[in-house]
């Protein structure tokens, strides 16, 4: 059974954040001079300053939909003055600003990323790395295939989340030293457009003529239309800046770049393999590219598919997509809570809240196996730096000492969940100390369908699952192109920075 601490709900002061303070000091400001234009026979001043107080106090308390209203306030006003800059759209292909002959266009915060090709040690097998020009970090991706762990025994499945575990440290410690800075678990069902069940049957049945055979026929043909594939993808990202001394001792170059991040993937890729999870390789500049473009187009899938599964010698396109054209030919904001990018609609919904009550390892199962929509589901991990993860939980107990001391000389009221949040600190701090890596971690869902209505349909179905599961989904409203590149595109991409202590 897993037990999720509760969401961290303390602030600066008495569980207020430094903005809330600020707002509540600015109306108890307000009032002041609002009483004194009173006194002073200035009536219409003065009760502008009581609205004024008014406001301020129900900005710093009240909350809308999961969220503070001072945490909504930079939200609504860079997507106001994204808007108003005319940022809120995007034109690529033949309108992109380089029309696709040198480098790849993305829209939004996935606009910097340029094309770095890696060639394994043999020679022949290409991989495909994003190098991101402005943030300075490479990133690649890695093909999984996932097994069923429902029904496995008991022992088995606690291996395989012991290998994991383990698996987590190895990425946080070994590989965190060596640059690694974040990492994503991407996992998406798109229609299985070449009905892999239809093939199968053609390319193993003996008796073709038999009832049975014909039966299993027109049962693979009649169930293509619904048919989904899950594709999972392991996502890893380097900080350039950790690899400098290495890349300027290999000569600097790009082709140096890529020799010291293709060392750490084949180490990684081992790793993963050690844990039991099968893997298909890094993907390559086509292959990476195609995920890309396919979930900007879902209607391209199909095409997408189709390319390299002409027989040797035969007429084709080469698999995958042309590393240029991985960017949508246009995309935009529609609303608040909706991007619209060539073919389809996606809403992003983040899981503001894991389940409180303990749980057990398929609790996520209904999300991946019951859902007849096309969806993507985004758990992106980075490790914080054991020293850093010893302040920010030393940090923490010192607070929460002082909060309650605080409490005990007004005489307040400790709450259940402020016991419960004190419990996974001291948690979190043994768990530390047993040599386990502390993670911040963000889990997100986008859903895309080809209507505005088809896509209220399927997010209200995977709310009721997610609610169900125990989570509490936050739709983020005023942020999807960005949710959109940090969800659905297996970029590894959506945590702040790390600021100070503040692991």
């Amino acid at each position: 059974m897993f037990q999720f601490p509760p969401r961290a709900t303390r602030g600066v002061l008495m569980g207020f954040t430094l903005a809330q303070i600020a707002m509540v000091a600015g109306a108890l400001i307000a009032a002041v001079i609002g009483l004194n234009l009173l006194a002073a026979g200035r009536t219409g001043t003065g009760s502008g300053l009581f609205v004024l107080t008014i406001l301020l106090v129900l900005l710093a308390l009240l909350r809308f939909k999961g969220r503070r209203l001072t945490e909504w306030l930079p939200i609504v006003v860079a997507a106001l003055i994204q808007r108003a800059a005319r940022q809120s759209e995007y034109r690529g292909g033949p309108w992109a600003p380089n029309g696709v002959a040198e480098h790849m266009d993305l829209p939004g915060p996935a606009a910097g990323y340029r094309w770095l090709t890696a060639v394994a040690a043999d020679g022949r097998t290409e991989v495909g790395l994003l190098v991101h020009r402005r943030e300075r970090t490479v990133t690649a991706a890695l093909r999984c295939f996932g097994e069923n762990l429902l029904l496995a025994d008991r022992d088995v499945q606690t291996r395989r989340l012991t290998d994991w575990a383990q698996l987590l440290n190895i990425l946080g410690t070994d590989y965190g030293d060596a640059g690694l800075i974040r990492w994503a678990v991407t996992a998406r069902a798109v229609p299985d457009t070449g009905n892999r069940a239809q093939r199968y049957l053609t390319n193993r049945a003996i008796d073709t003529g038999s009832a049975a055979y014909q039966s299993l026929a027109e049962l693979t043909a009649a169930a293509a239309p619904a048919a989904q594939r899950h594709d999972i993808y392991l996502s890893v990202v380097f900080d350039h800046a950790r690899l400098s001394a290495e890349v300027r001792s290999a000569g600097g170059t790009d082709t140096a770049l890529a020799a010291a991040v293709l060392t750490r993937l084949t180490g990684i890729e081992a790793a993963v393999a050690e844990a039991g999870v099968t893997t298909g390789g890094w993907l390559s500049p086509r292959g990476y590219a195609a995920v890309l473009r396919t979930q900007f187009d879902p209607d391209d899938q199909e095409a997408v598919d189709l390319r390299g599964s002409t027989p040797p010698g035969g007429p084709g396109v080469p698999a995958g997509t042309a590393p240029q054209l991985a960017g949508p030919a246009a995309a935009r904001t529609v609303g608040w809570t909706t991007y619209q990018h060539d073919s389809a609609y996606s809403r992003t919904l983040w899981v503001a809240q894991m389940p409180r009550q303990p749980v057990g390892a398929t609790w996520l199962t209904p999300l991946y196996m019951r859902t007849t929509c096309r969806r993507t589901v985004t758990l992106v991990a980075q490790p914080v730096p054991a020293s850093l993860a010893q302040l920010a939980t030393r940090r923490e107990k010192v607070a929460r000492a002082g909060d309650e001391v605080t409490k005990r000389k007004l005489r307040l009221v400790r709450t259940a969940r402020e016991d419960d949040e004190a419990r996974a600190v001291e948690q979190i701090d043994r768990e530390q100390a047993a040599g386990h890596v502390r993670y911040r971690y963000a889990l997100m869902v986008t859903v895309t369908a080809g209507s505005l209505d088809g896509l209220d349909r399927d997010v209200q179905q995977v709310r009721r699952i997610l609610s169900r599961a125990g989570c509490e989904a936050v739709v983020l409203a005023g942020e999807q192109d960005q949710a959109f590149a940090a969800a659905a595109l297996p970029l590894a991409r959506g945590l702040k920075p790390m600021r100070g202590w503040a692991a």
